[in-house]
């Protein structure tokens, strides 16, 4: 997703792990300026505190569920060492309003703000792909001692005692700030392919993450065989059928900066053509905590394909096409044109979990930036997805594919979700804007 869960807040994903990283794995250094206009070094800066990096946005709600709590837990242990630093993933459109919201709601620590929303540099620093998302870092040692879920509601206050070395209180939480988790999925089973694809890498047919980060700039000419558009009607249970066989995880088998431990960031792809595997951008874009890595290709079985070359890439319009050694891809025919209400269809692994079907329609067409072209166009559609679909295709009933999933959004009415409504959207990039992709490609390599 592009790095897009806000709906899913309850997750934090600090690292793609099939093995977590400790609570010794020490936090990214980084110099910013605050929104009130002073210099900052972390974790430099707090020594002998203890502070909590608290990721959040003034639209997201789930945060502002949290704001209660954590004002009175700061007021409370400030003078015993504590502090907070937030850091705000609001866009340029909406951080001119986070001065006076975070006056209004009584968040005296200090804010940065770059104005990049999901694209904000210390939230790639910190692999945020859902908010909230908190760490608590001593600032002498620089040392992460607790993050996720052990900052919220309840957990927060004792927490915070601990690291502080304090007598546990027992002091509740603000009336309010608190709902009751929500029912979670079971945990997914570890993932196979990191002990196939450690053995693949070995063979060096694969990108590494400097050419790709190369070629994301400058990708490689080469022509792209696109399957023809498919016109007969199918049931549901044939699409299905179709997604399931068609569908391919693309990704990063890399060794992690903080735990120095090799783990797998997977998403959705789909092949256009025999050799050709199309994506969304952020899949192909190496993790923020990548230290060295390798681009892979992957079928529902766990034969991994070699990667050779980026064909194309648009970080704008969030799609990319890959070159692979495969045999036995069957391509799928894209679908430029697209109508309001009609079935679509997703077959995706969302939070790890795989093989999740799912049925709805198209809700809205539309672009984000009318300055932009074909890189600025968006579909809207009412199938599920979640971390890990980003990619996957988005099918019609023909079994056509006429986008690929991109991120979700959520929208509340009201900062307090518990008097507001909250909208979520589904956002995927247009099968058209891959075909206009494919079309670039194909002119470049024609010259």
């Amino acid at each position: 997703m592009k790095r897009i869960l806000i709906s899913l807040a309850l997750l934090t994903t600090s690292c793609f792990a099939q093995s977590a990283s400790s609570d010794a794995d020490k936090a990214q250094a980084f110099e910013a300026t605050t929104t009130a206009g002073a210099k900052l070094r972390f974790p430099e800066d707090y020594k002998g505190k203890i502070v909590m990096l608290d990721f959040w946005a003034t639209w997201c709600g789930p945060c502002i569920a949290e704001v209660p709590n954590l004002t009175k837990v700061y007021t409370d242990l400030k003078p015993k060492g504590f502090e907070v630093l937030g850091i705000s993933l609001d866009s340029e459109r909406t951080r001119e309003k986070l001065a006076q919201f975070t006056k209004d709601k009584g968040m005296a620590w200090p804010q940065i703000c770059d104005g990049k929303g999901w694209e904000a540099e210390l939230g790639k620093l910190y692999g945020v792909r859902a908010i909230p998302s908190c760490f608590l870092v001593d600032g002498t040692t620089g040392k992460i001692l607790a993050k996720g879920t052990e900052l919220r509601g309840a957990a927060l206050r004792p927490t915070i005692e601990k690291a502080l070395g304090l007598p546990l209180s027992g002091t509740p939480p603000v009336a309010g700030a608190v709902k009751p988790a929500a029912p979670t999925a079971p945990p997914a089973p570890p993932d196979p392919l990191l002990e196939f694809a450690a053995k693949a890498v070995k063979t060096g047919k694969f990108l590494d993450h400097t050419v790709v980060k190369e070629q994301l700039k400058q990708p490689k000419a080469g022509l792209v065989a696109l399957a023809n558009e498919s016109t007969q009607s199918k049931s549901s249970r044939d699409i299905a059928r179709v997604a399931r066989a068609a569908h391919l995880r693309a990704g990063w088998y890399y060794r992690c900066t903080r735990c120095d431990k090799m783990h797998l960031s997977m998403a959705g792809a789909y092949a256009v053509a025999p050799d050709v595997v199309a994506t969304a951008n952020h899949v192909v874009e190496p993790p923020a905590t990548l230290k060295e890595g390798w681009l892979i290709v992957a079928n529902a079985d766990n034969e991994i394909f070699s990667t050779t070359a980026i064909l194309g890439a648009d970080a704008k319009a969030d799609a990319a096409l890959v070159r692979v050694i495969a045999g036995g891809l069957k391509p799928l025919p894209l679908r430029a044109e697209v109508y309001l209400g009609e079935p679509a269809y997703c077959f995706s692994d969302p939070l790890k979990h795989r093989g999740y079907f799912s049925a709805g329609i198209v809700n809205r067409l539309y672009s984000t930036d009318s300055t932009e072209g074909s890189s600025s166009q968006r579909l809207n559609v009412s199938t599920d997805w979640a971390q890990g679909s980003s990619g996957s295709a988005v099918f019609d009933e023909y079994g056509n594919v006429i986008g690929h999933v991109a991120r979700i959004q959520t929208f509340n009415s009201n900062p307090a979700p518990s008097t507001g409504t909250t909208l979520v959207l589904h956002e995927a990039i247009p099968a058209k804007t891959v075909l206009n992709l494919v079309k670039r490609t194909n002119e470049a390599a024609a010259r």
